[in-house]
């Protein structure tokens, strides 16, 4: 049975819900044609058995054969089908009408499309230089016959671009607004949905706007729009004013879309910005946690020895690093199922008994000159450090405080003996690791002269409080 095809088409677009499934995996399979002939069929199924519900089975019969490949072949819907591989190909228009049903699934011009429609354009002005500006030419007519299929190819995809990007736009942004960012899973899925913009954003926009741009330098060829208005110019002293009028306003419609993209760009714009923000933030905290847990592989050497992490070490230098990281559970580390305790408290009371042994038999105990020299100055820091934190203990913060490191200068260079702007910094890092800690950086650059040393810092001050509402 020989079914035309705009039954066909009907079919197609009366089922439009189903079969817009072919042009998803289409977009799945980076623009694959081939669809496997199982897919279709199981579409085809799908059709039948939701008419079935509300129809007869003659109704029933009538889609079964309207939507079989063989009848789709011979009416040039399906371009081919490989059975051998169990692929068929449709027809250009097909797939274009199914993913115009579904602008979810459209997506914009990429780079390679948008290169494309310009060399079009380009070839048309190169061969419409050649020759006359002669209505009565075949050649003439035939390439102007091209050029406005061009013209008229590159409006409607500009156009279903712009629409497909709006769609995808609101909806990533409707994602990334709507997450719970303090879950994992809505961290998760806000950060596939910036990647999925930024993707977007360089992928289809710029490129649109290079597009779209008279004043784009390419290295072959001329952006599309002038294409269009020289060869408009071409026609401007021909006996054809309106073929002239003509061209100028398809050139003017192509590039009125440039409103359109630079609207999309201003409202991408900011998911981009937080999208590296975040990168980079991750990156800061993957940096910051690789360091610290190099740093206890390091000192966890089953030694006994200088157990805990120097206050001075890089990897917890900048508290700020790790602030607002929520906690997280972890399974607990067992280092070669050793009671770690239980050894402690071993080698402790065995060293004891050893030096007091030692003690009895020599009278003395011999001490590694460099290790004590080592000690001594490890003993100096913690006891400077316990000076500097006795002194904060006393001092408040001044409420007119603009300046968190010029108001602990004037504190502690005034009651502290040998002060030093080490002993500035040390202030700064038990104060800033306070849990009533309240002050951030102003983007400003100050320096603090001592000796013959100077500290360059940005101010801190304090958050501002929130303004309360008063009533009448």
């Amino acid at each position: 049975m020989n079914i035309k095809s705009p039954f066909i088409l009907k079919q197609l677009i009366d089922h439009r819900q189903l079969f817009t499934q072919l042009v998803a995996y289409i977009e799945e399979n980076d623009g694959d044609v081939e669809i496997p002939i199982r897919l279709y069929r199981g579409l085809v199924r799908q059709a039948v058995a939701a008419q079935a519900t509300h129809g007869t089975e003659v109704e029933c019969q009538r889609i079964r054969y309207t939507l079989a490949e063989d009848n789709l072949l011979r009416e040039r819907l399906i371009v081919r089908i490989d059975q051998a591989r169990g692929t068929l190909v449709l027809a250009p228009f097909v797939v274009d009408m199914l993913r115009h049903f579904d602008i979810g699934r459209m997506r914009g011009l990429s780079q390679a499309e948008l290169e494309d429609l310009r060399e079009g354009l380009n070839q048309s002005l190169a061969a419409i230089q050649r020759l006359p500006i002669d209505i009565a030419d075949e050649n003439f007519t035939d390439e102007l016959r091209l050029l406005r299929r061009r013209i008229q190819d590159t409006l409607g995809k500009m156009q279903e671009s712009i629409a497909a990007l709006e769609a995808q736009g609101d909806h990533l942004a409707d994602l990334v607004e709507q997450q719970d960012v303090g879950s994992i899973e809505g961290a998760t899925e806000t950060r596939k949905a910036l990647e999925h913009i930024n993707r977007i954003y360089q992928r289809y926009i710029l490129p649109a706007l290079e597009f779209l741009d008279p004043k784009t330098r390419f290295k072959q060829g001329i952006p599309a729009v002038t294409a269009i208005r020289r060869i408009a110019k071409l026609t401007a002293d021909s006996a054809f004013p309106s073929l002239n009028e003509e061209l100028q306003l398809s050139a003017n419609a192509i590039h009125s879309y440039v409103n359109d993209i630079d609207t999309l760009r201003l409202s991408l714009e900011r998911y981009v910005r937080q999208d590296r923000h975040q990168r980079e933030q991750y990156d800061c905290i993957e940096r910051a946690f690789n360091a610290l847990k190099v740093a206890t592989e390091e000192r966890h050497d089953d030694s006994f020895r200088n157990m805990y992490i120097p206050v001075r070490h890089p990897a917890i230098q900048s508290p700020g690093t790790f602030l607002g990281i929520k906690r997280m559970r972890f399974a607990r580390l067992d280092w070669h199922d050793i009671d770690h305790r239980a050894d402690i408290e071993e080698y402790t009371d065995r060293r004891i008994e050893e030096l007091r042994a030692e003690r009895d038999r020599a009278g003395a105990i011999t001490i590694d000159p460099a290790r004590a020299g080592l000690s001594e100055a490890e003993l100096r820091e913690q006891l400077r450090q316990h000076e500097i934190q006795t002194l904060l203990e006393q001092w408040a913060t001044p409420e007119d405080c603009r300046d968190l490191h010029a108001a602990l200068h004037c504190y502690l260079e005034s009651r502290l003996e040998g002060y030093t702007l080490n002993d500035l910094l040390e202030a700064l890092d038990w104060v800033m690791a306070l849990p009533d800690f309240r002050f951030h950086a102003r983007f400003q650059h100050h320096v603090i002269v001592h000796g013959e040393l100077a500290l360059s810092y940005h101010p801190l001050i304090p958050h501002e409080a929130p303004a309360k509402e008063t009533t009448p």
